[in-house]
């Protein structure tokens, strides 16, 4: 998602090798693009006769002093009508300000949960009026996933160009669009294509929102600010069973689509007055433009082929490049980390598939109003986990601190904290399977997708706080990677939950499969604790030397006075 190179930090001559950001690493083979958190934290060129008169370093600011708010020094058509202003530096928002944004990026996040959960509850039964089987019902799902995973990585390309705003604004104008496409659909094919489209424009959400998160705080303050913010999707599948349940239940399929689109409307209002520009790279650029370029001699008359090398270079440029973001998954930390949570995401869709069929069954036999009861359980443990995970990630940072110092400690252990989840995931899984194999009472099958909830959240919000600080800079385009391999692989799951329960296989034996794949990926914690650091140290190592090899061939072209 990143596409361009990061311009130097300085002005200085030719033979000056420009300042190396002291706070975080950047992979220029990796994602070539400015990282916002080390726009704002490269230290300024500084006038060495005033290093020569003073050398000491500025005074600490006084301390509960907020920073001054500057406007940003750009304001473009659409940055306009938000009720927070439009600042230079996003990171000096007040606190009530900060939460705002929070809230805004949190409920945006909740829109791709809600839309792909509010039909779960009345999968059983919408079949005939569709003309679908029970596969063919699933393929809606499996459908939006896909798109919930393609969409990120077109979304957090175009931010680095365009910023964020532009993308909150148009991804939830498709989705309003789309919902509205939906509820208009006269069969199944039509449902599937127009729910991949209402799934593109609702995923700007996924990866834009840990972005802007690390757009207006400082490391040491993210954990709790992302718990908050996971808050949006995990409500999602909590409150959308039981909205889709009632309105089946009394107004059918349709109604239920329409209120998508309600919602959709109401969202981007929300991101119209509260949501302003918070990307810290095009602050940046906007603080610095480059120079006009020099008037270009008479144009000459252009080739024939022009206007199609053109339009192959821009199909190239926006269809497949942003593709390439896939490749933050090649770094170990990152590609472990994405590898474990995204087993526990397919293990969460197993749950949310599996159970409309196996409650409308004898001996449950329940309707779509009592499915989405059922529910409620792991996504009160979807909260819950989400807030203690967030408190226990931070107070491993604030012991990390004492221990190491202010900047000193590794990001590896925040992953401690999701030692308290790893083994209750796979216990929930257990405890739901068996319980529904064995048609025991309903409170056993839900107190394992509670035990599941709790555990995917202590494991899973500890993983995104920890893909911000291990690749700093880079979060919007880590996450995108992380959402793309995921959603594929739910919608996979999804897809197979279906096909296996209907080929006769129980849900004990599948959730165990399900549950043992999970013990496996829990390894990769460990892992990350033990090898990360030196990843990373050969990572910067490798950033460095291509630096280097980048500022001598800077000197050795720049032509000698």
């Amino acid at each position: 998602m990143t596409p361009d190179h990061p311009p130097s930090s300085g002005d200085g001559p030719p033979n000056q090798t420009p300042p190396q950001s002291t706070v975080h690493e950047v992979d220029l083979a990796d994602v070539p693009a400015a990282p916002e958190d080390e726009i704002v934290q490269q230290p300024s060129a500084t006038n060495a006769e005033d290093e020569k008169v003073d050398p000491s370093p500025p005074p600490p600011p006084p301390p509960n002093v907020p920073e001054e708010q500057i406007p940003a020094l750009v304001v473009r058509w659409y940055d306009r009508g938000t009720v927070i202003p439009n600042l230079q530096n996003p990171r000096s928002y007040t606190h009530r300000q900060k939460m705002g944004i929070v809230a805004t990026v949190a409920i945006a996040s909740f829109s791709a949960p809600f839309a792909s959960n509010i039909l779960m509850p009345s999968f059983p039964f919408i079949g005939p009026s569709l003309r679908l089987g029970h596969t063919g019902v699933t393929l809606t799902t499996t459908m939006f996933l896909v798109a919930l995973g393609l969409g990120p990585l077109y979304h957090a390309f175009l931010c680095e160009k365009f910023g964020r705003r532009p993308i909150y604004l148009c991804g939830f104008s498709l989705y309003t669009l789309a919902s509205v496409a939906c509820a208009l659909s006269p069969d199944g094919d039509a449902l599937v294509v127009c729910r991949f489209f209402q799934a593109f424009g609702s995923s700007a959400a996924q990866s834009l929102g840990m972005g802007t998160i690390a757009d207006i705080y400082i490391p040491s303050e993210r954990g709790r600010a992302t718990g908050f913010w996971y808050l949006g999707p995990i409500l999602g599948p909590m409150i959308s069973p039981l909205i889709g349940g009632s309105i089946y239940q009394w107004l059918g399929w349709r109604a239920v689509l329409w209120a998508t689109a309600f919602f959709g409307i109401l969202l981007l209002t929300l991101i119209v007055l509260f949501l302003p520009e918070t990307s810290l790279k095009l602050r940046a650029e906007q603080a610095n433009p480059p120079e006009p370029l020099a008037p270009l001699p008479e144009a000459r008359p252009k080739p024939k082929t022009y206007y199609a090398k053109q339009a192959a270079f821009q199909t190239y440029n926006y269809g497949i490049r942003p593709l390439g973001t896939i490749y933050h998954l090649a770094f170990p930390p990152i590609g472990l980390a994405a590898l474990y949570a995204t087993i526990c995401f397919g293990s969460l869709y197993a749950i949310s598939v599996a159970a409309p069929f196996s409650y409308a069954k004898p001996p449950y036999l329940l309707h779509s109003l009592g499915i989405s009861l059922l529910y409620l359980p792991p996504c009160v443990a979807y909260c819950v986990g989400s807030v203690v995970g967030g408190y226990l990630s931070d107070r491993e940072i604030r012991i990390a601190k004492e221990r190491y110092g202010e900047d000193a400690y590794p990001p590896e252990v925040r992953m401690r904290s999701a030692r308290w989840g790893m083994p209750l995931v796979p216990a929930g899984l257990l405890i739901f399977g068996w319980g529904l194999h064995r048609h025991t009472h309903l409170a056993l099958p839900a107190t394992g997708a509670f035990v599941f909830g709790i555990g995917f959240m202590l494991t899973n919000g500890t993983i995104m706080a920890y893909f911000t600080d291990a690749v700093p800079g880079q979060t919007a385009s880590v996450v995108a990677a992380y959402n793309a391999l995921r959603n594929v692989f739910a919608g996979f799951i999804s897809a197979v939950t279906t096909m296996a329960l209907q080929s006769g296989l129980q849900e004990g034996w599948f959730m165990s499969i399900m549950a043992i794949l999970c013990l496996i990926g829990s390894l990769n914690l460990e892992i990350i604790q033990i090898r990360g650091p030196e990843w990373r140290r050969k990572r910067q190592e490798r950033i460095e030397a291509e630096r280097a090899r980048t500022a001598s061939q800077a000197v050795s072209t720049k032509p000698h006075a």
